[in-house]
């Protein structure tokens, strides 16, 4: 990776001066990692032990991958404008977790911690 680049999408990812005003709730984080973009996303959900845990989770990666886009789509245009070219990104894997935070087995509602991350190889 040539300098410019990484100075140019440095300040593309900057979550904390470009930060997108995003829910409280839910979070998206970008990074470098050996020449790979990662964006990551990751929530709080509370769910009724007795719901239907598989739809609430099938409905949370589906937020989860529009949140992703959007930031994948929000660092390409502030790289476009800083480096005056475009950022070309390959989806090159992806992979979500489950952590529960409640352990408790009298508490009707279980919390978890839920992520979803994506990694990008950068041209």
């Amino acid at each position: 990776m040539d300098y410019d680049l990484i100075q140019n999408l440095g300040c593309a990812i900057d979550n904390v001066y470009n930060n997108i005003s995003e829910k409280p709730d839910r979070r998206t984080t970008s990074k470098l990692v050996s020449e790979k973009l990662v964006i990551e996303y990751q929530t709080i959900v509370t769910i009724a032990k007795d719901s239907d845990f598989k739809y609430q989770m099938d409905m949370i990666k589906s937020e989860s991958k529009q949140m992703i886009d959007s930031r994948l789509k929000s660092i390409k245009e502030c790289f476009k404008e800083s480096a005056n070219r475009a950022l070309k990104t390959k989806k090159e894997s992806d992979y979500d977790k489950v952590e529960t935070l409640t352990v408790s087995p009298y508490s009707p509602i279980r919390t978890y911690k839920y992520s979803f991350c994506v990694n990008y190889g950068i041209s």
